[in-house]
């Protein structure tokens, strides 16, 4: 990096500063580690850490713009404090990457799809760095670069379930080698099924898909497949406050005894009674027909393009014609 001395360290103007456009982390106020840290800051008067930022000019004022820190100039700005302690640094828009994935990388709470973009960006911005190179940069395993890379295949959807921390990182990256047209039919699960269960069914349906690409065919759908997971805490808490659907479930489905009535409610809170099964079917299908509907809305959309292209070409071939030409 171009900062190569002991920055320059000065207290200043809470106003004077503006957000980087390109934040690897946003800030959730009402996340509680910000509430914690708000607090702190407002009983300390101030951060202890400075944040690091830089002096830039937009063409008619001088200011600083943030590399690190959101989270305290954030909270600063909240709780009322207008002079904030920052390391003043001289870096380019490149090394401002790289300063917000370093000062990023170990901490567990950034989000991993918004951390695989920067790491894009530090890329597409240094073409001849290697992988391996931004790997020994990060102190990290270049097998650790490509699988957080790789996270870019996600369809979008997905990739915010993952930032939400929805679907988890090892589901995520077995999700992320399905073409993106499959992603949707095993979100789901994602969500609920543990890695040692959820990774090998994906690597079988790659292996599938993957066949049948070889053979020139194309894969059949993939089969719904019901997942059990817990029924929410409040749905919990109010079945056993007023109890009525375990009650329904037994009037409708008749258990012959005891057991068989306990299995029926394990079910219901497990979601794989008939009926949490059926409604679940009914999403996964509906998902599905989604799905196939905004292939076939894609395809239209090229073939009018393709239509409207050739129309435009016939148009200035014509335009451009001799009337010899036209005659014949």
């Amino acid at each position: 990096m171009a900062t190569t001395t002991k920055p320059e360290v000065l207290v200043i103007n809470a106003n004077e500063i503006t957000p980087n456009q390109v934040a690897l982390r946003g800030v959730n106020k009402e996340d509680e580690d910000y509430q914690n840290l708000l607090s702190s800051i407002k009983a300390q008067g101030g951060v202890i850490t400075p944040i690091s930022v830089r002096r830039k000019n937009d063409g008619q004022k001088d200011f600083y713009e943030l590399i690190d820190g959101l989270q305290r100039y954030s909270c600063c700005c909240d709780a009322g404090i207008t002079l904030i302690p920052a390391n003043i640094l001289t870096m380019d828009d490149a090394e401002v990457l790289e300063a917000q994935v370093l000062a990023n990388v170990h901490r567990v709470e950034t989000r991993p799809v918004e951390y695989s973009k920067q790491l894009c960006r530090i890329l597409g911005g240094n073409p001849t760095m290697t992988i391996t190179e931004l790997a020994t940069k990060l102190a990290k395993s270049p097998t650790w670069v490509s699988a957080r890379l790789g996270l870019l295949k996600l369809d979008k959807g997905v990739g915010s379930l993952v930032d939400e921390g929805k679907v988890n990182l090892s589901n995520a990256y077995a999700l992320a080698k399905l073409p993106v047209e499959e992603q949707v039919a095993f979100v789901d699960r994602a969500q609920t099924m543990k890695p040692n269960e959820f990774v090998p069914l994906v690597q079988a349906r790659v292996k599938e898909v993957r066949e049948a690409r070889r053979q020139g065919k194309k894969a059949g759908a993939a089969e719904f497949v019901p997942v059990a997971h817990l029924q929410k805490i409040s749905i919990l808490k109010a079945e056993l406050t007023d109890p009525t659907i375990i009650p329904s479930l037994i009037a409708e489905y008749k258990p012959k005894n005891a057991v068989d009535a306990a299995k029926l409610a394990l079910q219901w809170v497990l979601n794989m009674d008939p009926k949490s099964v059926e409604a679940s079917k009914i999403r996964y299908e509906q998902s599905q027909k989604a799905k196939e509907e905004a292939k076939q809305r894609r395809a239209a959309e090229r073939e009018k393009d393709k239509a409207k292209k050739a129309a435009a070409n016939a148009a200035e071939i014509e335009a451009n014609m001799t009337p010899a030409e036209k005659k014949a």
